[in-house]
């Protein structure tokens, strides 16, 4: 699976994603619009890391936000690379996973989401 996260495909559309979803910066101070330099120069690495496992994610930016009711709650903000990689992870799972189970959603007394396996 770690070879498939780390394919430069997957990383690529990962890019885009995150990208998409904009974000602020983490604690690297990085935006997300150089996210395409640091694939550009680190990619290499960055999968490398990855791969044998010495990959270790930064510390989150602790950022608190109002909630509804007037007080505030701790939003933690991930580094760009982290992001990277978490999108093409939710990418790989979500290719594997959502083929096998498909969610029924029934509506008895509240909300209760089941998966059935198809075979």
């Amino acid at each position: 699976m770690i070879e498939q996260i780390t394919k430069r495909k997957n990383l690529l559309q990962a890019m885009y994603q995150v990208q998409k979803n904009h974000g602020s910066a983490g604690v690297d101070d990085m935006p997300v619009t150089k996210l395409s330099e640091l694939l550009a120069i680190d990619r290499e690495e960055l999968t490398t890391e990855v791969k044998s496992g010495k990959y270790l994610p930064q510390p989150i930016l602790g950022v608190e936000i109002p909630k509804g009711n007037g007080k505030m709650r701790l939003l933690g903000i991930p580094t760009v690379s982290d992001r990277l990689l978490q999108q093409a992870v939710l990418q790989v799972i979500n290719a594997r996973f959502e083929f096998e189970f498909t969610p029924t959603i029934v509506l008895v007394l509240g909300l209760t989401r089941t998966c059935t396996r198809q075979y």
